[in-house]
């Protein structure tokens, strides 16, 4: 495995005595433990190249975003690829957080701060706990209400406490973990070009077929078989065709099989030039429209196409995506969208 590496710490690991002042809070006894202006979590800042784990933990789930092997992965979305760079920045954030006062020790106050058990009733708060290769914990912490810096110093602060400590904090920097925890997917699924797209065909549940095809890359994209008297008067949907495949991100993932994509769904077909072939499944439910694909090659690939599709293969047919809805538009195009006639 190779060992991850982290972003280098801004500032020493150590703060000199004149730099700081006793703050006289600490964990049960009493006895002064930290310092205002010290690190608030030194053993991270010490060991940040040795996570391989982070759980994040709310009133709404959990996300576990684990190493494996040279890639991290977002464990509750079947373990479907994380973003690395934004693991380890989130670490990097909270291992450069330092103490500025301590505030309240009562439970009764913590809803305040939004450093309360994230898992209660009104819970707001974040349980972020970093765990190294063997699982043993390195730090485990309440991430709380982030205090937007107004006066232009361009330093935010957050409120924080550890999870076995009384004391909450107010700390300078920011940890950003905010928004749903998809966030950390590798968004990017697949970008093919529009010029190697030679066919798009979309099937309806009924059975209803349309063809949009052209013979070489120059050529425009054409609907084939256009019934007599019908004219195309959405050329734009036509050409869009050609970039089916083009600039694909997620927005969510789901193990396969788990969406909600029924078999009397919309399908599609989309082949390019050189012998690549994907089909694709997909159906709106709730304002998300969620695809399945599947990948095949025909008979004029070449052993380059070919790798290309098994490398695709594995990527996507484990899983079922949310995208966006105007993304599975060329997927569902039915001949009335391009006549212009209303559906029947």
């Amino acid at each position: 495995m190779r060992k991850t590496t982290f972003l280098v710490l801004v500032g020493a690991a150590v703060v000199t005595t004149a730099a700081a002042a006793w703050v006289t809070v600490g964990r049960g006894t009493g006895a002064p433990t930290a310092r205002a202006g010290e690190i608030f979590l030194p053993e991270l800042q010490r060991r940040a190249n040795d996570v391989r784990e982070v759980v994040l933990v709310r009133n709404n789930g959990t996300a576990t975003l684990k190493q494996d092997g040279d890639r991290w992965i977002l464990v509750e979305k079947a373990n479907y690829p994380a973003n690395g760079e934004q693991v380890r920045r989130v670490v990097v954030e909270l291992a450069e957080l330092r103490l500025v006062e301590g505030k309240t020790r009562k439970p009764d106050l913590y809803g305040r701060l939004q450093v309360e058990d994230p898992t209660s009733k009104d819970g707001r708060s974040t349980q972020m706990t970093l765990k190294d290769g063997q699982g043993k914990v390195i730090a485990d912490v309440v991430i709380g209400r982030r205090r937007i810096d107004r006066l232009g110093g361009g330093r935010d602060s957050l409120y924080v406490r550890r999870k076995d400590d009384a004391q909450a904090w107010l700390a300078a920097g920011n940890v950003d973990i905010a928004g749903e925890y998809q966030r950390f997917l590798i968004r990017s699924l697949m970008d093919i070009p529009a010029e190697r797209i030679a066919e798009v065909t979309t099937i309806q549940p009924d059975g209803a077929r349309l063809v949009i095809r052209r013979d070489k890359p120059e050529d425009k994209m054409a609907p084939v078989d256009l019934p007599e008297g019908k004219t195309v008067k959405e050329e734009d949907k036509v050409a869009k065709a050609a970039s089916a495949l083009a600039g694909i991100d997620i927005d969510d993932v789901k193990k396969r099989g788990e969406a909600d994509i029924p078999e009397a769904s919309v399908k599609a077909e989309i082949r390019t030039f050189d012998g690549l072939l994907v089909k694709v499944a997909t159906h709106e439910t709730n304002y998300r429209a969620w695809a399945r694909f599947s990948v095949e090659t025909t008979a004029e690939a070449g052993d380059a196409v070919k790798k290309e599709a098994e490398t695709l293969k594995a990527k996507v047919e484990p899983y079922d995506f949310e995208l966006l809805g105007y993304k599975t538009a060329p997927f569902t195009t039915k001949l009335a969208d391009l006549t212009g006639e209303k559906s029947s």
